[in-house]
């Protein structure tokens, strides 16, 4: 199991969520942070992004998430942002006590009761639900 961690514009982040939910990737936690890079020189400013995190089952969900972050993420521009991927040893839906892969599935039922309103939420989803 893999965490993906994408920082980037939140001026794009539905586009990001809808690339991922179109892979049929839903469980995705997004905090707000401030941060700065440096190319070719020195940046002193920091500016808003999001941070989210996806955790997938395999390398193929790992393949499609990080696609679907860099095809929706990727602009011209310095600053786009970064995304790095961490290995998961476990993970346990609190809810059912179901285990790693079974806990990151949703029923087509569950899928369709979580909404996504852009502007009222924190987390969308956590691999814990």
């Amino acid at each position: 199991m893999y965490q993906i961690n994408a920082v980037f514009n939140r001026a794009i982040l539905e586009e990001v969520l809808t690339g991922l939910e179109e892979e049929e990737i839903y469980g995705v936690t997004v905090t707000n942070v401030m941060g700065k890079g440096c190319l070719g020189g020195r940046e002193d400013e920091l500016s808003e992004k999001v941070l989210i995190k996806v955790v997938v089952a395999g390398v193929p969900h790992k393949e499609r998430a990080m696609e679907a972050i860099r095809a929706n993420a990727q602009d011209t521009e310095h600053g786009a942002g970064k995304m790095w991927v961490m290995p998961v040893l476990e993970v346990e839906r609190i809810r059912t006590g179901e285990k790693n892969a079974d806990a990151l599935w949703h029923t087509n039922e569950e899928k369709s009761n979580h909404s996504i309103d852009i502007d009222t939420f924190t987390a969308v989803d956590t691999p814990a639900s």
